[in-house]
């Protein structure tokens, strides 16, 4: 008795259950009134009774066709304007148009709302070119429902009113029923004076619909047909836009990644035939037209097209020798650049950008702490500088560093477009792009001359740095030269050399190393300042681009936050 009990308990749970399962929204009475002006136009208003059921929602859409085919496929467009919609009590609902794939989409209700049960929707508007105008008559041929519901539609009604004047006999009327093309016509019509009703005898499943056509004599209303649709692509405009987009997508995925190469080819490799070559050695700086001594950060910048870290180091380092800033470790590799007072002209003048850069480190004090302090906005604009001042003086005939910048957007935009070949082309061929004049190229042979002399370990030219019976002289060509093998990264290699000499420490270093000062560990104490600089030089950033607390941080910043009340 227990299990029969049961199992009549899941039945009637189960009866329950479909029933709520299957419950479904659906259109009680779809009535549609249209009237037909004299001027060509029509009004429709259409009374939509909507049963959501106990389903929660803000309301409903509704899709209107504005585009129709003729039968030879041609499309035409009509003019939808003056909407309202209301509900039962002509009380305005919120709604959004938009266009929708040839439709006009009325989205009704409120978002932040939701309803159940009957709801009554009255959508009203105004259509221009919706007639038809054959040769013996004119026609109202119109489908008033729609067949794209996507819940049935239990009743449904249309009346037409058309302009006064028409005899009864001369209008004809005839209605369609089911699915998109289908000729059943479980429908019923009437005509009294100048009114026709068309009613559907049978409810409408999703995806059907009535539709009717009305026919009455010409001369009573006026000519406004529908216009030819034609898209955007085939306007004038959208097809000079097409063969704008086709022979842009020709260049970018065909012609520029076999330019680049070509011009780099033409335009991107220095001059072969100059009348300076690259020696074993060389003793002194390269030199401008002018006879100037390019600084060290100038020669590294111009042997190897980039403006680096390495060039900056040996510009403090020169910096410091000329008299403008001492550098000092307090503490085991923690380094501070100490403002000195300016020596005497000459051994003390400086490039602007030289003069500006010493400037902005110092202009909170006398000191710098690196390791408290950041030197990349400081750094970057040294290495602009020292960039357009290659420029001016002639070794280059643009910015070197802005043609790179250049193909390295181009690089990035094409693999954002998957042009991979334009990709390819642009990080290769254009990072070698930026060109020498015959001057540049000269004057870069000699520098990798010195190069050569400072890095070289041939007996030949050991025997020229220690040929010199005074040590002094030889420390002088050390200091002299230093700043010049830093930026080539050759400094450990030159420091060699001066192992063995007995040196004083420069009076612009401080060192805090207690080992007896040698070239040597002078070098390698050196290279833990530029590892200093290196850091500060370096933007602090984090895998997602936030911001650090410990830089520029505020109350109220970084994740989270909010707030609430009362109100």
């Amino acid at each position: 008795m227990k299990l029969l009990l049961r199992l009549l308990f899941l039945l009637l749970l189960l009866i329950f259950l479909s029933t709520k399962i299957y419950a479904q929204e659906q259109i009680k009475n779809f009535d549609t009134e249209i009237t037909i002006d004299q001027n060509g136009t029509i009004k429709v208003e259409e009374r939509i009774e909507y049963d959501l059921d106990d389903l929660n929602r803000h309301g409903i859409y509704r899709d209107i066709p504005y585009i129709t085919t003729n039968k030879d496929g041609k499309k035409f467009k009509l003019e939808l304007a003056n909407f309202s919609v209301t509900d039962g009590n002509e009380n305005r609902y919120k709604y959004e148009k938009s266009v929708v794939d040839g439709k006009i989409r009325l989205k009704i209700g409120d978002p932040d709302k939701t309803v159940t049960g009957i709801r009554i929707y009255k959508i009203s508007y105004q259509v221009s070119g919706a007639l038809t105008y054959f040769s013996d008559h004119d026609e109202l041929y119109w489908n008033s429902t729609g067949n794209n519901w996507t819940v049935p539609i239990a009743s449904y009604t249309s009346g037409v009113k058309l302009p006064n004047g028409i005899s009864q006999n001369d209008i004809s009327v005839v209605c369609y029923t089911g699915s998109a093309g289908s000729t059943e016509q479980n429908c019923k019509t009437s005509i009294e004076e100048n009114s026709i009703e068309v009613t559907g005898v049978d409810p409408l499943a999703s995806y059907e619909g009535m539709t009717f056509a009305v026919s009455f004599p010409k001369g009573h209303v006026e000519v406004s047909e529908a216009q030819p649709y034609v898209p955007f692509w085939q306007t004038i405009w959208g097809k000079t836009l097409l063969a704008l987009i086709i022979f842009a997508a020709i260049l970018w995925y065909i012609v520029y990644p076999i330019w680049i190469p070509i011009k780099w080819f033409q335009q991107g490799r220095d001059p072969k035939h100059t009348d300076v070559g690259e020696a074993r050695a060389w003793f002194d700086p390269p030199k401008t037209n002018s006879g100037r001594s390019l600084t060290p950060e100038e020669t590294g910048a111009l042997v190897d097209e980039r403006a680096d870290m390495e060039d900056v180091s040996g510009m403090l380092i020169y910096l410091a020798q000329k008299g403008h800033l001492k550098i000092e470790e307090r503490k085991k590799k923690d380094f501070y650049l100490v403002r000195r007072i300016p020596p005497t002209a000459g051994k003390g003048e400086l490039l602007d950008f030289e003069k500006i850069f010493i400037d902005k480190i110092f202009e909170g004090g006398a000191e710098f702490h690196i390791k408290k302090h950041k030197l990349y906005t400081e750094v970057e604009k040294a290495k602009t500088s020292i960039y357009e001042r290659l420029v001016k003086e002639g070794f280059f005939t643009q910015n070197p560093n802005k043609i790179r910048t250049f193909y390295s957007v181009i690089g990035v935009l094409a693999l954002a477009t998957g042009s991979i070949p334009l990709a390819f082309s642009a990080f290769f061929f254009g990072r070698h792009m930026p060109r020498k004049t015959m001057h540049g190229v000269e004057t870069a042979n000699i520098a990798r001359s010195l190069k050569n002399f400072l890095s070289s370990q041939e007996r030949r030219l050991e025997f020229l740095v220690k040929k010199s019976d005074l040590p002094v002289d030889r420390q002088v060509l050390f200091e002299k030269l230093l700043p010049y093998a830093v930026v080539f990264g050759v400094e450990k290699i030159w420091a060699q050399r001066f192992a063995d000499i007995a040196m004083k420490p420069p009076d612009w270093y401080s060192g805090y190393s207690t080992v007896k000062f040698n070239s040597v560990s002078f070098a390698n104490s050196l290279n833990s300042s530029f590892l200093s600089v290196r850091s500060a030089a370096t933007p602090v950033t984090s895998t997602t681009g936030h911001g650090s607390g410990f830089s520029g941080g505020s109350s109220g910043g970084g994740g989270g936050g909010g707030g609430g009340g009362s109100w």
